[in-house]
């Protein structure tokens, strides 16, 4: 007989809307865990193709809890959620995650030990398997070559203590779409919060399946850090450093042989990013991909980031 996994006092909390085919293994993943969490609770923010109720079906003896709240959009479902959860550690992430059998275990690990600490930020791999899926991981870097004291948690692999994110004025619900994450993790570094980060606390992401999606997902991500009016000094580089290919094809209509410059300056350019992104590693043309998206991605984010300073958004008071 298989024994049921130990329950430690934590809250598993996420938000879902028209995820009624990721909720069973979603469900799996929790079940087949390491540990459980005292409670799920669950904000769906209306969805009309029956998540609801495959939530409800599929969560059987789990102890979860289910709010309904039309319209809430990702932040106000995360929000909704951690305010009806009753223990002080939460561990966050997303219903389209597929979550480690270890993820739960460590991703609270240090919380539960060390009463000083406010939050871990955890691991995530990108997953999929058409082209567009896989340039798009290519064009994630690595967690390896990030810097775990600077690094910025993605609410999909996400731990923190309850009072530490209402101190920090919960996830922002004033933005449009995405960015809530990062202007919370923001707000929370500003106050003086500890994190610390483990990478082995993974879940798998699946990205989106085609170049509109792709193109559309990290344009909101611009539009959520415009609107919020964080990471201004990045998107600042990037603009100046993008802005050097108009200048050079305007340039070239008197000075053709300019023209020359550009493939040199491309390939400079890839040569940089390479070892942050391990293309080395990669086949040419999985390394060629992820280095097309990245401009892609670069150039959709700072579009978003345009547009969301010029909405004329301000961040709301915590």
């Amino acid at each position: 007989m298989t024994e049921t996994p130990r329950i430690i006092p934590v809250s598993l909390i996420l938000t879902t809307k028209n995820e009624a085919s990721n909720v069973p293994l979603f469900f799996q993943g929790v079940r087949a865990s390491s540990v459980r969490p005292a409670e799920i609770v669950i904000c769906d923010g209306g969805s009309d193709d029956g998540t609801v109720e495959v939530l409800r079906r599929e969560a059987g003896d789990l102890p979860v809890t289910v709010l309904v709240e039309h319209g809430a959009n990702i932040a106000r479902g995360r929000n909704r959620a951690i305010e009806e959860a009753s223990h002080y550690v939460l561990a966050i992430t997303d219903a389209g995650c597929i979550i480690d059998p270890f993820w739960l275990e460590r991703i609270t690990a240090p919380l539960l030990a060390d009463e000083t600490l406010h939050a871990v930020g955890g691991g995530y791999t990108l997953i999929g398997e058409n082209r567009v899926q896989r340039w798009t991981a290519s064009a994630s870097m690595p967690l390896h070559n990030c810097d775990p004291e600077s690094f910025l948690p993605s609410s999909r692999s996400f731990a923190a203590r309850r009072l530490s994110i209402l101190d920090a004025g919960g996830y922002p619900e004033h933005l449009t779409f995405a960015g809530e994450d990062t202007a919370l993790v923001l707000r929370m570094k500003e106050k003086g919060q500890r994190f610390v980060t483990r990478w082995d606390a993974m879940v798998h992401w699946y990205t989106r399946p085609t170049l509109r999606s792709f193109l559309r997902q990290h344009y909101y991500y611009g539009l959520g850090d415009g609107e919020a009016r964080s990471h201004g000094e990045r998107y600042a580089r990037s603009a100046a450093k993008w802005a050097a290919l108009p200048a050079l094809l305007a340039a070239s209509l008197l000075y053709p042989l300019l023209l020359v410059l550009l493939p040199v300056l491309l390939f400079m350019y890839f040569l940089h990013l390479a070892p942050k992104y391990d293309w080395g590693k990669q086949p040419l043309q999985e390394a060629m991909g992820g280095f097309l998206f990245v401009a892609l991605k670069e150039w959709s984010m700072l579009a978003g980031f345009l547009r969301g300073r010029m909405a004329g958004k301000k961040e709301s008071a915590a």
